[in-house]
Order: structure tokens, then sequence, then C-alpha cells
């Protein structure tokens, strides 16, 4: 395996796909295409990402199933979470999404299987590349999404899906949430140090990641990286039900509100008001709103 520390104190010139922040080792390898990257992470075998879609209610499930590794995702994993995202996108009745953990946990992290099959920074590098994108399509579906946290809790790259939901839920025994990434000598890789400080502000994130230590209950509310608590003898029913409250509209009402959200998080205040009324228009006189005013909805 590459050694960063031994080319340091030889005074060496890195390789070429490396150079340097001052003291810090930085890739700067071309980026495999997307096909490859998926070729590669299949040979990490083991568990699945299982989705389910209720037409009736509008919410999908997606289930990490790999119940012999606590859950942790594999590289076959990560093709499938892909897989169901594409389906998600294209779901034209869908407004919400619950990610959860089979057994009854929610996820321990990236297999370490999988991180001693792919043990190099090319295939690390490839893995953030497919991860990241397949988190940040996650971010943007116009679906609100919740992730339910149970059990040993979200751990590592769990915490990382975690924070990529627009909600979290931690049932009341749940484990919490922990970026332990240092403790394997690494850091975040799919996203979750920018959403966390996005998410807590700099100071709490860099507590959380420096320390690996896990947060749960009420001061995972105090700091806002969970939304709420559930009962852990009845914890899907009631993110259901938590979820439902919110994509009780109309499902072009919803959709439109979720990309409309998300547009002020990502965008300029201008851009992101350009967008707005553009996205507001045709839901005004549109079904929704026509029957809405059919009942004088307004003022009861």
């Amino acid at each position: 395996m590459w050694n960063i520390l031994g080319y340091l104190r030889q005074s060496k010139p890195l390789p070429a796909k490396y150079s340097q922040y001052k003291y810090l080792s930085y890739y700067s390898g071309q980026e495999p295409s997307t096909a490859e990257i998926r070729a590669r992470l299949l040979q990490s075998t083991g568990g699945s990402v299982d989705l389910e879609k209720n037409e009736e209610t509008g919410i999908a499930t997606l289930c990490l199933n790999h119940p012999e590794r606590r859950n942790a995702v594999s590289g076959k994993m990560m093709v499938d979470f892909e897989s169901a995202i594409n389906t998600l996108e294209n779901w034209s009745s869908g407004k919400g999404l619950i990610i959860y953990g089979h057994g009854n946990t929610f996820c321990s992290g990236g297999d370490l299987n999988m991180a001693r099959l792919l043990s190099n920074p090319d295939d690390g590098f490839s893995m953030a590349i497919f991860m990241q994108k397949v988190l940040h399509r996650l971010e943007n579906l116009p679906l609100i999404s919740v992730a339910l946290i149970e059990g040993t809790g979200a751990l590592g790259g769990g915490s990382e899906i975690a924070v990529a939901c627009d909600f979290r839920l931690l049932t009341s025994n749940a484990g919490g949430i922990a970026f332990v990434h240092t403790r394997l000598g690494i850091t975040p890789a799919w996203g979750g140090c920018t959403r966390l400080v996005c998410k807590v502000g700099y100071t709490k994130a860099l507590d959380l990641l420096a320390t690996g230590r896990k947060v749960s209950g009420e001061e995972a509310l105090k700091i806002g990286i969970v939304d709420g608590i559930v009962d852990s003898e009845n914890a899907f029913t009631e993110a259901v039900e938590w979820l439902k409250i919110r994509v009780q509209s109309d499902v072009e009402v919803v959709k439109s509100l979720k990309t409309m959200a998300r547009n002020a998080e990502v965008m300029s205040y201008d851009e992101s008001l350009a967008e707005e009324k553009r996205l507001f228009a045709p839901l005004w006189g549109g079904p929704a709103n026509k029957a809405a005013l059919s009942k004088n909805i307004k003022h009861k």
C-alpha cells in the first residue's frame, strides 16, 4: 500500500497523480467512468438494498439489508443503491422515502471486507466518486426522505447516508450517530463532512468528526443532527406516520416544495427566488389549487 509518510520523511517527490496542500497528501488522478467503477464495486459481494414502493401512500422504503455485517455497505449494495435511486427519480406518484436497516439496526458503515478488497487510493477515489453521486441524487430527489436510525445506530458510512436524507429519526434506545472514520485512519468520503458542517455548523461538526463520538437522544436533537425521537418498539410505524404528515399534500405540491427548499439550500438567494416563482406558477390554478378553492379550504 502506498505510504505517504514514507515519501514525506524521505523528501522524495510525490507520484504524478498526487499533489499537496502544505503537509497534506492530495489525489489528482483521473476520474474513471461510472461503468468502470460499477464493475469494480461489484467484486465486493454481499447484502442488498431493497426498494418497495407504496402507490397508495406515495411512500417508498429502502432497506439496507446485510444483517450478518450489521448492514454494512458492500460494493454490490452501492450499485443496488444507485439502481433504487434511478427508480425513485422516475416514480411519478412518489412523495416520501424512508431509509432503514434490516433487523432493527441502521448501518455500521462500509463493509470492512470491501475495504480490504479495494484497499488502495485509486479504488478509494472511485468509491468516493460513486457514492457521492448516489447520495447527491438522493438529496435531490423530489421526495421527502427520512433516515430511521435504530439499534447500534448510524456509524461511519451509515452516518453519511443518514445526513444525506432530509430528516433523521432516532429510536429511543438507538446507539446514535457517529462519524467513526478517524478510528479507521480515514475521513468521510461520501459527502458526510460537507453535509455535517452544513447541518450543525463548523465547530460542532469538527468536534464530532475528530472525536468519532456517538450522539443520541436529547443531545442529537439539541444540535440538530436528528429531528425526532420515536419509540423503539413501534419505530417503523411511527416513522411512517411522522412522514405521512409531511407528504399529505398533492404529489405535485410535495415534489415542487421539496425541490424549492433544496434550491434554497444550494443556490444563491437570487437564483432560488427565480426558480421559486417558476415552480409555483404551474400549481396556481392547477388541480389541487382548484379543489382547495372549491372547498374554501383556506378559511376552515
